[in-house]
Order: C-alpha cells, then sequence, then structure tokens
C-alpha cells in the first residue's frame, strides 16, 4: 500500500522533519530536515495511540507546533486538526508529543477532550482541515463543516484555543462569511501575514474592516461555492476583528445567556449541553462552563470579496513590496497568479503569472524563500522554485512601467533596465555612482479614459541632466 505523505511539520529545536503518512491509519516518522532520507525515528508497533493522519484521501490534516507543561517540565508537542475518514477516530483536535515520558510514547494523543470530538456526530458536521497557525499565545485551526443534519452546505469556521489550555476548555469556532450571501463558502487555503501600508490604510478607510495597520496581522483567505469550484474569492479577515468577535460570542455566553443585543448568538455543537451564565474573566474556558462554543450565523464575521476568479483557486501567498501587498495565488490548472491589492483605477485583478503552468494541481502550501524573492510552488508530485519578479525580462521603459508590478521600475544608469525597486529605493542616488536612479511610479501613468485598454500615457514629462547623463524622468 502506498504511503501518501498527508503532513509535513517542521520541529525547529532539534532539526527533524515530522512526515505523517497515510500507512497505518495515519502512522508518522522523523526524518533529518538537513538529509530526508536519514530516518530519526520509525516505529509502527505502538498501536491506535500513534495514529495521527488518515489513510483516505480526501481526509485533510493540519498542524501546528507548540509547547506542553506536566510537573514542571516543557515539552515539544504538535496539535492537529484532522477530518475523519470511515476507519478514523472522532478526534477533531488532538496534542502529540515528541518523546517518549512515563506512559507516553512518542506521538501519543496526551489530552482526552471530549469537548472536540465528534461522535456521533461524524455524518453530522464533516469537517474538513485546510489551515493552522499560532498567535499572541492562541492557537488557530480554519475548515469547513456543515451546521448540522439538516443542511449538507458548507460554511467556513475559524476556531480558536489558548496555548496552555491542557483541557480545549477554551475551543470556540467563528463562522467566516465571503462575499454577497457568502456565495464563496467552502475554504480552500490561507495565509497570515501582515499586510503593507497602502492596503492597511484602505482597509480601514473602507470602514469594513475596523482599525488596520501594517502591524495588524491578517487572514487571508481563497474560498469557492459548494457548487461551483470554477468561481472562487479572496477574502480578508483581520486578526484583531476574529479576536473581537470570538470574545463577543464568549462574553454571551458567559455573562448573557447567550445572547447579543437580544439575539440569540451561541451555539454548543459536538455536545447536548447547554450555555449557563457564569459571570467572570473566563477566556480560556473552565471545567464547568459549557465547551465547545460556536457563533450562530447571524454573527458571523463577514467580508467582501477583495477577489473573484472564475478559476478553482486552491493555494495562497502574500508578500509586502515598497508598503504593496501582492497575493500570489494557486489554482487547479497549475497556474500561479500574481495580483496586487490595492484599490483604484485597476482594481484587484491578476496582472501576470509567477513561472510557467505547472499542469498540476497547485497544493494550498505556497511558500517564499527567507529573501522573500522565490516562491516554492508545490504540487502532489514536485517543488518548483521560481522568482517572484521577472522585471528583467523588460526591455523598454513602456512595457515595464506596464507591468503595474510593484516590484518593479524603470531604472536609467548608463543605460536603460528595469530593475527591482527596492534594491536602490524610489528616486534615491545610487550607492555606487553619481547618476541618478529615475524609478517610475505606477502613479504618473494613466490610461487614456477615452480608451482604456490602450496605451499608458505619462502625465508629467520632465529632462533631467546629471554629470554626463541626460535621460528623460517621469515623476
Amino acid at each position: 500500500m502506498p504511503n501518501s505523505n498527508k503532513l509535513l511539520l517542521v520541529h525547529p529545536s532539534n532539526g527533524s522533519l515530522i512526515v505523517c503518512g497515510s500507512r497505518y491509519r495515519g502512522i508518522c516518522s522523523l526524518l533529518n530536515l538537513s538529509n530526508v532520507e536519514q530516518e530519526l525515528y520509525y516505529n509502527d508497533n505502538k498501536g491506535q495511540r500513534t495514529y495521527v493522519a488518515s489513510i483516505e484521501d480526501n481526509v485533510n490534516v493540519v498542524s501546528v507546533m507548540s509547547n506542553y507543561t506536566k510537573n514542571g517540565r516543557t515539552f515539544k508537542v504538535f496539535l492537529v486538526g484532522k477530518g475523519y475518514g470511515s476507519l478514523d477516530s472522532t478526534k477533531l483536535i488532538s496534542t502529540r508529543i515528541l518523546e517518549d515520558y512515563q506512559d507516553w510514547v512518542v506521538f501519543e494523543n496526551i489530552i482526552e477532550a471530549s469537548a472536540v470530538q465528534t461522535a456521533p456526530f461524524v455524518l453530522k458536521y464533516l469537517h474538513d482541515f485546510q489551515h493552522a497557525f499560532k498567535e499572541d499565545g492562541f492557537v488557530y485551526f480554519l475548515f469547513s463543516r456543515t451546521l448540522d443534519g439538516t443542511d449538507n452546505k458548507n460554511l467556513t469556521f475559524v476556531s480558536r484555543l489558548c496555548e496552555n489550555d491542557q483541557h480545549y476548555y477554551s475551543y470556540t469556532e467563528l463562522q467566516l462569511t465571503c462575499g454577497i450571501k457568502n456565495r464563496y463558502n467552502k475554504v480552500q487555503a490561507a495565509y497570515v501575514a501582515f499586510p503593507g501600508k497602502e492596503l492597511a490604510r484602505v482597509m480601514s478607510q473602507s470602514g469594513n474592516y475596523g482599525t488596520v495597520t501594517s502591524f495588524t496581522k491578517v487572514l487571508f483567505m481563497v474560498a469557492h461555492p459548494d457548487d461551483d469550484e470554477s468561481d472562487s474569492a479572496l477574502c480578508m479577515y483581520p486578526l484583531n476583528s476574529i479576536n473581537q468577535q470570538l470574545m463577543d460570542i464568549i462574553s454571551a455566553c458567559y455573562s448573557d445567556s447567550g445572547e447579543i443585543s437580544g439575539v440569540p448568538a451561541v451555539d454548543v455543537p459536538y455536545s447536548s449541553q447547554a450555555y449557563t451564565d457564569a459571570l467572570g474573566n473566563f477566556k480560556c474556558g473552565a471545567e464547568y462552563l459549557p465547551s465547545p462554543l460556536a457563533s450562530k450565523p447571524a454573527f458571523a464575521l463577514k467580508a467582501d470579496a477583495a477577489l473573484t476568479m472564475s478559476v478553482h483557486l486552491t493555494a495562497v501567498t502574500v508578500a509586502v513590496e515598497n508598503d504593496h501587498t501582492i497575493a500570489f495565488l494557486g489554482s487547479a490548472n497549475g497556474e500561479v497568479f500574481k495580483v496586487h491589492l490595492r484599490p483604484g483605477e485597476y482594481g484587484n485583478e491578476p496582472y501576470s503569472y509567477v513561472g510557467n503552468n505547472i499542469g498540476e494541481k497547485v497544493n494550498k502550501n505556497l511558500f517564499l524563500d527567507q529573501s522573500q524573492s522565490h516562491l516554492y510552488i508545490t504540487t502532489e508530485k514536485r517543488i518548483t522554485k521560481v522568482p517572484v519578479q521577472t522585471c528583467l525580462e523588460m526591455k523598454d521603459c513602456q512595457s515595464c512601467v506596464g507591468l503595474r508590478d510593484p516590484y518593479c521600475g524603470w531604472c536609467v544608469l548608463e543605460g536603460s533596465l528595469c530593475l527591482l525597486q527596492h534594491k536602490y529605493g524610489l528616486d534615491s542616488e545610487s550607492p555606487d555612482s553619481a547618476l541618478t536612479i529615475c524609478f517610475i511610479k505606477q502613479d504618473s501613468f494613466k490610461r487614456n479614459p477615452t480608451n482604456p485598454n490602450g496605451e499608458l500615457v505619462p502625465q508629467e514629462k520632465g529632462l533631467k541632466t546629471e554629470g554626463s547623463a541626460s535621460h528623460s524622468a517621469f515623476k
């Protein structure tokens, strides 16, 4: 039986790679991160307690590293979010240890929490996990599920629990809607990043996202309708808005009979337990308080579609260049689109492709290298490394500026080249020459309103001389 990779997770403290496959109902191993052909740990004799992933291809698994403290000792663990196949356990969330300790063995689930088990509701919710991340003492999981057994429509949820909560009492779910009437209801992939200053400014000015700055992390999510994978959208949710909405739900349960402004706001999924009044500050829950909690649909966190495309989007990652935000979006057809997330004349539309068409579905994991200059595109069978920009391929000013790419600017320095803007900075002096480096800002060009598809027209033109060189500079 083939052993398909279901989970790859870096264990940075000891330089290993956690690999969980489909064999033996999801058994895991540890590989040397510097040489993945070297196996550091593998044991298939520990039984069901060490099964992490799933034998079934359509069951997604996500994970994030964390810590667990017991008897004054801190252990490295990883939290796992997993749907369920016909042979799987019904644990939605589990905490897996990475060393033997007393009665625990490597990869064993060390927290038994009935709050996040779905039995006997397996056929009722159909969880499909897509992303996991940590931030400010919380662990988050992003997934889709059905609301109850009466409707098979998927809804997208983000759940949160306190990282130091060893019982999952704090586990709370918040529904996220994307687009008008939540058309894009099934999450496909997500990425968490700081926005550029320009996007943050626009998000704040719109009045739809609260106050957003370049220091406010944002969840960027791609989703599609249940009934049309060829129609996709990108939606954005500031983490501070997610956290505020979660606290409103928790507060309503603990102190307001589960209501907000007199309207029922709190659900208790996976349980027959009802909420009761419980005054106090219990943001991480308690044994005697109801859990898990979830928002009712009327109190979902709503977001307009920042971008829609007639393609099945399967992946997203985000970079910031010169205060501008660029999204890289992978598709089921093997394309990777670049989108400058901004308002204005062109809107949020793809302006180029990254690399060649891969020819097979792009996995949800798109990675930027440490320098942010290359993108790793992953598919079922290969990883492709491509540059994030192709500035040098543009041979004249018009084609360079016509890219509308925040990475690129037209430079006049002993010749004319389309170069990376951040290499010297906008309109700055070259560190190696007395000659001026002139970059043409995108805002300096407008399309002729009578011919929107025609050539870009410079707004102001001036001739500038520096030393022995002469060149035109557009400001």
